[in-house]
């Protein structure tokens, strides 16, 4: 009978080795994974379709089909986009999540980002 519980024992105690041997190892592989994926992000260079550049805001105009930009804060003065924005308010309320959605043709926003660009140049010169 005591030959059983030492063999037990031991059973047990190579079950659990094996089981933290099998943890490190998962570890060490989803290291190596991990940097595997930094390596290959930094060589496309290309951000993620949530990245947001500093200074700016993701708006989503929903006419003819969902279209996603990046809005400089800057457009907040303009009372165009203002006017989009109260419209968008109505629709959907102010408890949006990520990038504001607003009910106008994706040509409405690329107008106004047009517009901006023109604006921002003539302040540099």
């Amino acid at each position: 009978m005591a030959e059983v519980t030492a063999r037990n024992r031991s059973s047990s105690s190579n079950k659990k080795k094996g089981l933290s041997g099998g943890i490190l190892k998962f570890k060490i592989l989803l290291e190596k994974l991990h940097k595997v994926v930094l390596l290959l992000v930094g060589k496309n260079n290309k951000p993620s379709s949530s990245y947001v550049k500093e200074g700016h805001f993701a708006v989503i105009a929903t006419v003819e089909g969902p279209k996603r930009f990046l809005v400089p804060l800057r457009c907040l003065r303009n009372p165009t986009f203002l006017s989009l924005l109260e419209r968008a308010a109505e629709e959907y309320g102010f408890d949006q999540l990520g990038a504001i959605t607003i009910p106008c043709n994706p040509s409405d926003i690329e107008t106004l980002l047009a517009h901006h660009q023109v604006e921002k140049e003539e302040d540099e010169k």
